[in-house]
This record gives structure tokens, sequence and C-alpha cells, in this order.
């Protein structure tokens, strides 16, 4: 589409009135809607609207109003809605004009509500068939996101198309067939409530480099399908079995940020001498590990995970950061006292550049020249960050 405009005229009547700067415009645009920010229905409406005004409005309205599509399976809420986006992207299937240029401001698109009965699936294949060939035009799109959907094989081979496509999220999703051998661009995968029994090979990409989940199982399917340098890795559910995570580690040398939680009978597994940072790691900066949040770890445990991630020969220079963010028995800093204690002998030989190790209620940080503690009296676990 071609948006040939200048500064808006201004008019009562006959008479022409001083022309308002177009930056003037923009500003207030932004006290609207914020750029960055998903629009409100609301704001939809509002910009649809400021978009008719004139060349100026509409050059600045229409990326803002399409640059996030929602397609959603169950449509009972609003048929109208769903049958003109269901026309939109028919015609932009087709090429027809000003479609399939408003589909290159599409910046993310999202497929919700799609779960179904196996038996009523067959009703939606349709249309999750119309959006995808819609979805392979938006050429700009750099976020995708399944919430509550089946996924299907054309999903995939239609987000393979799409250069651009840095963030992949999964949100209580099935996937309803074994995706194809193809690989994707994202950058981001995240992977949440969507347990599956398939390799999901399209997300084990060489560009891959931040991890998110609480699927430990998928994880692992995922990095041994394809030798993968991601960078950053988050568990967000607790670990309930440590040998199962070190099969993950062991496939991911290369990380450079962890997090993870564990439960409290995982910190006396025997396994947890496994977890030598400097025998699964070479260039890890950052390691977060998170307990339960009520019942203490032993302090036999605490002093063995320590030991443990400090255990082996040489140094892992590149470690800088360190958080142990669960309670100990022994009183709210016993975690924090541990570390105090095997800071000079045990952390800092192991990890020469660490500045910053973290624990519940203090923290210990490498100053100007020298250590210092920090008590945080009276605060939760989780109610402090640096």
């Amino acid at each position: 589409m071609d948006f040939s405009w200048s500064t808006p005229l201004r008019r009562n009547g006959q008479t022409d009135l001083p022309l308002i700067p177009n930056e003037i415009y923009l500003a207030i645009f932004e006290c609207i809607a914020p750029s960055g920010q998903p629009l409100s229905e609301q704001d939809i409406e509002t910009f649809s609207a400021l978009a008719l005004v004139c060349r100026f409005f509409c050059a600045v309205m229409l990326p803002r109003v399409f640059e996030r599509v929602v397609f959603f399976g169950n449509t009972t809420s609003n048929r109208m809605k769903a049958f003109r986006k269901t026309t939109w992207a028919r015609q932009i299937v087709v090429n027809t004009e000003p479609a399939k240029s408003v589909a290159l401001y599409v910046k993310e698109c999202h497929f919700k509500d799609w779960c179904a009965p196996k038996e009523m699936q067959q009703f939606l294949f349709p249309f999750s068939t119309l959006y995808c060939r819609a979805m392979a035009c938006m050429t700009n799109i750099r976020k995708v996101e399944f919430c509550r959907s089946f996924v299907k094989n054309e999903h995939w081979e239609t987000m393979a198309a799409l250069k651009q496509l840095d963030c992949l999220q999964f949100w209580y999703c099935s996937f309803i067939e074994d995706p194809p051998d193809r690989e994707l661009s994202v950058r981001t995968v995240k992977l949440f409530g969507s347990p599956t029994s398939f390799i999901l090979r399209p997300i084990a990409t060489s560009t891959l480099r931040t991890l998110e989940t609480d699927e430990l199982a998928a994880v692992l399917k995922i990095v041994t399908a394809r030798q993968l340098v991601i960078e950053n890795f988050v568990l967000h559910r607790e670990v309930f079995e440590m040998k199962l995570l070190l099969q993950v580690f062991e496939q991911l040398p290369g990380l450079e940020s962890i997090t993870f939680g564990f439960r409290a009978q995982v910190a006396a597994s025997r396994f947890i001498s496994g977890l030598s940072l400097k025998k699964l790691f070479t260039r890890l900066r950052s390691f977060t590990v998170k307990g339960p949040s009520v019942d203490p770890i032993l302090r036999h445990d605490t002093e063995k995970l320590v030991s443990a991630l400090c255990d082996g020969p040489g140094t892992l220079p590149s470690l800088e950061r360190l958080e142990l963010l669960f309670l100990t028995t022994g009183g709210p800093t016993a975690t924090l006292d541990i570390v105090s204690d095997r800071l000079e002998g045990t952390i800092i030989p192991a990890f020469p550049n660490v500045k910053y190790v973290r624990a519940p209620y203090g923290v210990m940080s490498l100053g100007c020249a020298d250590w210092k503690r920090s008590d945080w009296s009276g605060a939760s676990p989780e109610s402090r960050d640096s």
C-alpha cells in the first residue's frame, strides 16, 4: 500500500488553521497506547477509527492495529468478529489488496482456544488450514504463540517458512502429529503444560538460544535430537528426578545461564553429587537453584550441594553469579551462613571470577576489593532482587 502523506491540514470552515507538527500527533498516540504493548479491544477500535482521518494517521495506525493478530478456534463469543477474521484471511491467501499489504504489518500471531474433543477437531481443521496459509503471507512475523491449541504439521511447515520468526510459545497444547524434520529460525522457545511423546524436531534448531519450559522429559528429547547451542535454560517446574536433569545438562555444555527448582527429597538424592558445574559446563555465567518455599533443606544436604557445585579439577572462570534460593534448617540465614563459611575455601577457588552469591535473606557481593555480606532481616526469600 502506498502511503504518501505530509502534515495533516487543519481547517475551520474555509479558514486554514496552524499546522500541528507530526511529532505532537505521535506523542498523543503514544499516550493513548504506548508502543510495544498489546492493544486492548478499545484501543483497536480507537486506532481503527483514527486510521480513517487522513493518510498520515492511517500510516501510523494500521501497523499498530495489525501488529498482533489472534486466531480463535472457539468463536461462540463473537461470531461476527470471527467471520471478519476469516474473510480477511481468505483475501490474504488470494493476494487481494489491501489485505495482502496489511498482512506485512503483523509481528505476532496467536492461535487460541483450538482444543476440542477428537470428534470435533475435524470441523476446526479447515479454518486452521486457512489461517496457516494466511500466516505464511505474514512474512514479518517475529512471534507465534499457541495457547490451548492443537498443533499440526501444517503449523510447523508454515512457521518454517517464516524467516523472521524469533520467538515460539506453547501453552497447554496438544501435538497431534509427529512434527516434520524441519528447522525453524527461532531463538526463544517457551513450552508449558504441553507434554508429548513426539520429538519436537523443528524446535531443535541451530539458532535456538533460550529455552523456558516445565516439561523436562520433552526437553531431553529435543536436546538429544540434535547438537544444540542453547545459552539460557529456565525450568519452571520443580525437579523430581535429578538424574533426568543431569542428562539434559550433559547435552548442553555451552549453557550460560541456568534456573531451576527442586524438591527437598531431591537435595538428598545421591545424584546431586553429579551437579558439578566445572565438569558439566564450559561457559556458565549465572546459576540459580530454587528450593521449596516451605520445607527447609537439611543443613547436611545444603553443604553437600555446595560441595557438589564446586567439585572437580580446575576452575570455571566464566561463572559470575551464584544463587541458592532455598531455606536450610537452622534459621532463615542458614543458607547464607553456609555460603559465607565456604566462600574463601571452596567457592572462590572453584569460581575465581564470581562476584555475587545470593541466598534467602541476604547476599555476598564483591566490592572494589573485598567481599561484603548483606543480611535482609525480615524479608522473604523471594522479595529481594538485585
